[in-house]
């Protein structure tokens, strides 16, 4: 009997999809603002927006065949198009970010935060390195003061259940009546300095079912699913 019990045990586990090495998921999301959001008179406290350490950058997409952690997807395999396509056309919405990504299948100890981030007339999903010898060195853009609209990061983990840990920042201009000053921040009324607006959230979700995550100013839609092969 014991010996039953113990082929059972090693069979959950070599054939549990959970922890099977060769588990790859495709994350998709879109992150989004409420253009005309109903402030009614609430005030809002400046959030303090810290870089998270180790953060993993997306990598971009190319011709490359096999199995590439972190790299963004062609759009043509997106899932959530239809989403994007209605926040496009709405009145009371704008997409900030779309994009999806592959990555391995990892516990909490090896999971790690992706780094999301939206600037000012800039793509939000990575592009190659230029070839052209003429471009501008990367430690130039450092010197160029960028307006951020976006910026944080999100991480996937397996365990028994899957869970998303999303921790994203929102800059945001409101009015003066709307603003929650501290002390140190008196000096600065009047200006146009941005409020930030943070979205935080760990949550246990399922994979191939959209999820939102919801915050009066701007949102965010997931979705996690086995990655397929192919492009």
């Amino acid at each position: 009997m014991k010996h039953i019990k113990f082929c059972l045990l090693v069979t959950l586990f070599v054939f549990s999809p959970i922890v099977t090495a060769a588990s790859w998921y495709q994350v998709e999301l879109v992150v989004f603002d409420r253009l005309n959001p109903n402030l009614d008179g609430e005030q809002w406290q400046n959030e303090v927006f810290v870089v998270r350490d180790n953060l993993v950058e997306l990598q971009a997409a190319d011709a490359t065949d096999g199995l590439v952690p972190y790299m963004v997807l062609d759009k043509g395999r997106n899932r959530l198009n239809g989403v994007q396509r209605v926040f496009k056309l709405s009145s009371q919405y704008r997409p900030l970010i779309h994009l999806s990504w592959q990555q391995p299948a990892t516990q909490r100890r090896q999971s790690r935060y992706v780094h999301l981030q939206r600037l000012d007339g800039n793509p939000s999903v990575p592009v190659a390195n230029s070839s052209n010898p003429d471009a501008e060195p990367e430690f130039i853009d450092e010197l160029i003061p960028m307006n951020r609209i976006i910026d944080g990061s999100i991480r996937i983990r397996s365990g028994f259940y899957l869970h998303a840990d999303v921790d994203l920042s929102y800059f945001k201009d409101l009015p003066a009546e709307n603003k929650i000053l501290r002390s140190t921040e008196e000096s600065f009324v009047g200006t146009t300095d941005k409020t930030v607006i943070k979205l935080k959230e760990t949550r246990k979700i399922k994979l191939n079912e959209i999820h939102y995550f919801d915050n009066p100013m701007f949102g965010v839609i997931l979705q996690v699913s086995r990655l397929r092969s192919g492009r």
